[in-house]
């Protein structure tokens, strides 16, 4: 069995480079050779309590050395790494146990109760481990051999979309590495490169992108464990970040310090974002510092970045996400599995290296969304004629008006383009006329007639996508944890829109 695996790249890193900083967090530095010790010293304290090849372990808590720390652990111990969402109430939490079934939790102190009291009603409920006993106190216990299988799970990410109950997303080294490599060949920058991590380890971006891939590409990891934009920046100018990736709103935020004018970016070379609509206004906000960013497409399933668009493509084309990738085939398919002329809006496919293997013993599912070997992803793209991928929403984000599809993001993209607006979301709102029909709930900086929001829409959408109800908010919109914003929140807080908001004239064909 040839030996490709996510340890084997650490250890050979490891051996190449000992003495070099491979995590930063705070005041706390790690060299290769004191990762790979205290990497050790977490997976003994794993077999000691029971943890064997195979069996699940789940890690809870924020961005930290400790995580990350135990996080190894587990996969050096042969366990399945679990990350847990720090901000799960401890009813979400047991619902996570019940589907994973962890052997061990390792969670840090500020999580602890929570992580305990998730058990109630656990069938098999895990074994409570320190995060900081794990990696401050020396123990000895036989390791197992580490995995040489390529195929062999890695870790299961859980998630629910927006859809409910939690289901787990399983990879596997030979997809994670192969994601990596494909990277690399894109973006040779990202060989050895230092990483700002400001993502939860919970999730795909900050474990999988900001975490592992530097590790396994020899690079070094700078962990940001609490958003903020004027302590972010003056890392990346102190730390020499070479590398980083965000939803929208953390650049947003960046670029409206005073301070950003007189900060010297000029060490990032590869910078993704995504997550919500990008503006041509940030994009050059960015560009005249020397920064590009690159409009990355991706979810959890897919290692959360599919397409890598070069720099001068988000410049010419901000609304569009690339091509996909050198190795990852991105296609446009009609709800019978013909792919979609140019111009043709249908169901994003994916097929390439970094595609996960599917979801944890659920085959049906995973039969439904990998068959064939594409990953169907129910968001909504179209192509352009040079190819170039526009996404416009999800399957599930669709408002349905007078038989006509209006995608959530391409009303929202038009939105965000008055400089005024700082957050916009769309929703569907019930509609006598029309059955549904869009709503804008919007943040602004300074007042914006209603009217001067509809016209703007009207001169760049077709008329029946215009909004038929623009709501302004004083606070800001609802956002997950991951800082994307939540809608599920925000149909239910505006649920009777209809009843209580003045509806903007009757759709005109």
């Amino acid at each position: 069995m040839r030996d490709t695996t996510i340890l084997r790249a650490v250890q050979a890193w490891t051996v190449r480079q000992p003495d070099a900083p491979a995590l930063i967090c705070h005041d706390l530095s790690l060299t290769w050779s004191e990762l790979s010790v205290a990497m050790d010293r977490a997976a003994a304290h794993l077999v000691s309590s029971g943890v064997r090849p195979g069996d699940r372990v789940g890690v809870l808590g924020g961005l930290s050395v400790e995580w990350a720390i135990a996080a190894l652990g587990a996969i050096r111990a042969g366990a399945l790494l679990c990350p847990l969402n720090e901000r799960h109430k401890a009813v979400e939490l047991g619902e996570v146990y019940q589907k994973l079934t962890p052997r061990a939790v390792v969670t840090a102190a500020a999580n602890r109760e929570t992580a305990e009291a998730a058990c109630t009603g656990v069938g098999e409920p895990p074994r409570i481990l320190d995060a900081w006993t794990m990696y401050t106190t020396d123990l000895d216990a036989p390791l197992p051999a580490p995995s040489t299988d390529p195929t062999d799970a890695v870790c299961i990410i859980p998630t629910s979309g927006s859809t409910g109950l939690p289901k787990g997303v399983v990879y596997t080294h030979e997809s994670l590495l192969g994601a990596f490599f494909e990277w690399s060949l894109q973006a040779p920058e990202l060989m050895g490169a230092r990483t700002l991590n400001l993502s939860s380890m919970s999730f795909a971006a900050g474990l999988l992108n900001g975490f592992l891939a530097p590790l396994v590409l020899g690079g070094s990891i700078v962990m940001l464990p609490k958003w903020d934009p004027q302590v972010a920046m003056s890392l990346i100018a102190s730390e020499g970040v070479a590398t980083m990736a965000g939803t929208t709103i953390f650049f947003e935020q960046m670029a409206a310090l005073p301070s950003f004018e007189s900060t010297d970016l000029s060490s990032l070379k590869v910078v993704f974002i995504g997550g919500n609509p990008v503006t041509l206004s940030l994009i050059e906000a960015w560009s005249a510092k020397g920064v590009g960013l690159r409009q990355a497409y991706g979810l959890t399933e897919s290692l959360s970045m599919v397409t890598f668009p070069t720099v001068e493509l988000s410049v010419r084309k901000p609304e569009s996400v690339g091509f996909g990738g050198i190795l990852t085939a991105v296609e446009i398919m009609d709800l019978d599995g013909t792919r979609c002329t140019t111009g043709t809006p249908g169901e994003i496919w994916v097929s390439g290296p970094g595609v996960a293997r599917g979801y944890w013993q659920d085959d049906a599912l995973t039969e439904q969304t990998f068959a064939g070997g594409w990953l169907r992803t129910g968001d909504v793209g179209v192509k352009d004629d040079e190819g170039a991928i526009r996404v416009v929403g999800r399957t599930k984000d669709v408002i349905i008006s007078g038989g006509m599809n209006i995608y959530a993001a391409e009303l929202e993209r038009a939105v965000l383009e008055l400089p005024a607006v700082l957050e916009a979301a769309v929703i569907g709102v019930s509609d006598d006329e029309f059955g549904e029909t869009p709503a804008v709930l919007l943040r602004t900086a300074s007042e914006v007639p209603t009217g001067e929001i509809v016209e703007h829409c009207r001169n760049r959408l077709s008329n029946y996508k215009v909004p038929r109800y623009v709501v302004f908010r004083d606070s800001p919109l609802p956002r997950t944890s991951s800082m994307k914003i939540d809608k599920r929140i925000l149909r239910a807080e505006y649920a009777d829109l209809s009843e209580h908001h003045d509806r903007i004239g009757r759709t005109v064909s």
